[in-house]
């Protein structure tokens, strides 16, 4: 199964590396913000004015067991490593802000992709906020910043679900107007804002992880209903993708929770690699919503 999947990307090499022109300068500008995170990472923790920063703040230890990474309760950044990670997220949102700029800027690019702006902007926005989430969490390990990274991963794996509802909107009202699928975005997203908030708020302690694992299974739910109906389709290549990182992800995801493979003071950490691999799972499914010519070509 693994050589079948190799060979299929191997024949396809521009799935994993899609055709992003995201301009000449911003590569040394994702290079310098991750080196300056790093660098701040560093800072933070070698600060002695800062130490036992969060220490009136409360702290569930049970949760600290779950990582493998050593945490140093007495430093700013509790898990350097899982917090550097995190960088991913903000990496992409960047790609994503950038090439949407671009998509405005060019007067030529085709309507569709401008009406798909909102949904990758949005999207960049999500991201943005997972980025600060996992920051946050991963440096202070406090029960209320636990929630908020369980509310970024609420937002997160509900956002393709949302996404692809409206293609099935779209597809079963064709003859919807301009003016009634700016109605159909407001009120899809007032929906997926108000359920994201709820889960963020109302999810009872301890179930937080079978509510997160239940969105990621409904994305894939909806994934495979778009890939069953146009398997020979392109642009689902990178649907696939997504599905895929995100499910390596889980898996590492689990190696953490086991200690498999742990060495606490490694640079390399399983929980990071979840974090790079959902946000590559992020990138793979903007670039399926950039590349979409026509909503009711996926669904009919």
């Amino acid at each position: 199964m693994i050589k079948k999947i190799i060979k299929y990307y191997s024949k396809k090499k521009h799935i994993i590396c899609p055709d992003i022109y995201i301009g000449k300068g911003t590569v040394p500008l994702l290079f310098f913000i991750t080196l300056l995170f790093a660098l701040a990472i560093w800072w933070l923790n070698h600060d002695l004015s800062l130490v036992d920063f969060w220490k009136n703040l409360p702290v569930d230890h049970k949760i600290i067991e779950l990582f493998c990474e050593k945490t140093e309760m007495k430093k700013v950044v509790r898990q350097p490593v899982n917090t550097f990670s995190g960088i991913i997220y903000l990496i992409v949102a960047i790609i994503i802000l950038k090439e949407s700029q671009k998509e405005l800027k060019n007067s030529s690019a085709e309507k569709q992709n401008k009406e798909n702006l909102i949904h990758k902007i949005f999207f960049a926005f999500i991201l943005l906020y997972v980025f600060l989430a996992c920051t946050f969490y991963h440096s202070s390990l406090t029960n209320f910043a636990f929630k908020i990274d369980f509310s970024a991963v609420y937002f997160f794996s509900l956002f393709p679900i949302t996404y692809l509802s409206y293609l099935w909107l779209l597809t079963n009202n064709p003859k919807l107007s301009d003016i009634s699928k700016k109605s159909v975005i407001i009120a899809i997203y007032s929906v997926y804002l108000i359920v994201c908030l709820l889960l963020s708020f109302f999810v009872p302690k301890g179930k937080e992880h079978i509510v997160s694992f239940v969105c990621i299974l409904m994305f894939f739910a909806f994934a495979i209903t778009i890939l069953l109906k146009n398997p020979k389709k392109e642009n689902v290549n990178y649907l696939v993708s997504s599905i895929i990182c995100t499910i390596v992800a889980l898996v590492w995801l689990k190696l953490d929770k086991h200690t498999f493979m742990c060495n606490p003071n490694s640079y390399f950490q399983p929980h990071s690699l979840w974090n790079l691999f959902i946000g590559l799972s992020g990138f793979y499914f903007y670039v399926f919503m950039r590349n979409e010519d026509n909503p009711k070509k996926y669904l009919t």
